[in-house]
């Protein structure tokens, strides 16, 4: 099954020619993930440098590794590089900013084509700053990335006054939606695309404070058929596409997983049920929980995460598998015993709603009735869908 480095081998027209897709929003998106060299200044301003110069650079490799699938980053950077259509397309204006204190994790390339700019915007990367202002979106109705994701829109769209696509993988994929949404409208008129890659939505406090009604229909949605990241937070009156994937469960999160047919991805009518189910459980569980008690969980689990003394997601894990669960053990037993009694009875009660289904409900007024009702004509078609999609790929539709 092809991929999306096959589809950037194997296709030859420019970008003269033939028009921005879906597939080119992704490999943009995902180049959002190369960290440029500080010898390479032409990169921070609208000189810029090609990717084919970027790619035939050796040093530069080691470079281009977000927190997985680095082997094929350097597959799709070495394509692009090669590439008729990606390697004369320049890249400029690289932003950078990350903070401790802040907590804020932020990055984003633009690529300068014959139509206008793409802006594209970095996901989570290995560090657990990045990670934790992920979390902190549980609770916040705007993080520092996403407030300079609007910063960037706007800084690029003045600068250049020409046509703008925007787009992002994950995390990058909110940050595109966030900074279309709070643009200002001069700008958001220039917006062609935005595309969002298996990418959380924004809070509901931030779609009721922003543009969105003016954003959606520029929103371009794409998720694996057995996605969870992006069927966090709400994406209201957005549909997606779902993608076939060659992974299993949440490692269809990486976009080399995606099968790729022609000029696109290869398409399932629907989530799979389970995925949907999740999404819902987690979504309504987090709903359940006040603004503070989101916070309160989230800072207490970060306390115990720093324990360990690893500032990255992957040597977390590697050292949660080795030694280091006592280290975090002790932390929790030294919490005051509120804060302890908090964290337990959260997790506990996560794992039963994930496991069991949310705790059953007694709706009493005719508005709570009504709702109880379209949830489970939701869950039904949900199931259905599912199973529709199964029958069609066994029945090679």
């Amino acid at each position: 099954m092809a991929s999306i480095v096959d589809y950037i081998r194997s296709t030859v027209d420019g970008f003269e020619t033939k028009p921005i897709n879906r597939l080119d929003g992704l490999v943009f998106s995902w180049l959002a993930n190369l960290h440029i060299p500080e010898d390479e200044p032409k990169s921070l301003t609208d000189e810029g440098i090609t990717i084919a110069e970027l790619g035939n650079r050796a040093d530069l490799l080691g470079f281009c590794a977000p927190a997985y699938d680095s082997k094929n980053s350097e597959a799709l950077l070495k394509a692009c590089a090669a590439s008729s259509r990606f390697g004369s397309v320049t890249v400029c204006r690289a932003a950078d900013e990350w903070s401790r204190t802040a907590e804020k994790q932020f990055s984003a390339l633009t690529f300068l084509l014959p139509q206008g700019a793409f802006l594209a915007f970095r996901g989570t990367d290995n560090t657990l700053v990045g990670w934790k202002e992920n979390f902190n979106m549980a609770f916040r109705d705007t993080v520092p990335s996403q407030e300079e994701a609007k910063a960037y829109v706007e800084r690029i769209g003045n600068a250049l006054k020409c046509s703008l696509w925007l787009g992002g993988h994950s995390k990058g994929g909110n940050l595109a939606m966030y900074g279309a949404a709070f643009c200002d409208p001069l700008t958001r008129l220039r917006i062609e695309r935005v595309f969002a890659f298996d990418a959380p939505g924004l809070s509901k406090q931030a779609v009721a404070l922003s543009f969105w009604n003016d954003t959606v229909g520029l929103i371009d949605r794409t998720m694996p058929e057995e996605s969870l990241v992006g069927l966090l937070w709400s994406t209201p009156d957005v549909e997606a596409t779902i993608v076939q994937s060659t992974n299993m469960s949440i490692l269809q999160h990486s976009p080399f997983s995606w099968t790729v047919e022609g000029d696109d991805f290869a398409t399932v009518r629907a989530l799979s049920y389970d995925a949907y189910r999740m999404g819902k459980r987690i979504n309504g569980w987090m709903e359940s929980l006040s603004a503070s008690d989101r916070e309160r969980l989230v800072e207490l689990l970060f306390k115990l995460v720093r324990a360990t003394g690893e500032p990255t997601a992957s040597g977390l894990l590697q050292s949660l598998a080795t030694n280091s669960l006592d280290l975090v053990f002790q932390r929790l037993d030294g919490l005051p015993a509120d804060d302890q009694a908090f964290f337990k009875n959260s997790l506990e009660d996560l794992a039963a709603t994930i496991l069991l289904g949310p705790a059953p409900a007694n709706p009493q007024t005719p508005s709570e009735r009504a709702n109880a009702a379209v949830d489970k004509v939701d869950d039904l078609t949900a199931k259905f869908n599912s199973t529709q999609a199964k029958l069609d790929k066994l029945l090679g539709l």
